[in-house]
């Protein structure tokens, strides 16, 4: 799973890419795949989640279990099931 933090370089940029890289571990026991995250350079102010090259968020939860939440919404979506259906 290849998770991109993309967006100007801010404070909000590096706080939730540095969050992905604290819940790394959680997020792969999780989704049961090793997590890859990247933090890209973009043009919004305000950071954009990307997984697998799908926009999933604009912005910063509003800690990191509700990150680890959005994560594993997502990526549910995208396998077409239920979180925790894994």
């Amino acid at each position: 799973m290849r998770i991109v933090v993309k967006g100007k370089p801010n404070y909000w940029r590096f706080t939730l890419y540095s969050w992905l890289l604290e819940v790394r571990d959680i997020l792969s026991l999780e989704i049961g795949e090793p997590v890859e995250v990247l933090l890209v350079d973009g043009e919004s102010d305000e950071p954009e989640l990307y997984i697998n090259g799908l926009l999933v968020c604009i912005g910063v939860p509003g800690e990191e279990g509700y990150l680890i939440e959005v994560v594993k919404k997502a990526v549910a979506s995208l396998r077409g099931c239920c979180p925790g259906d894994y």
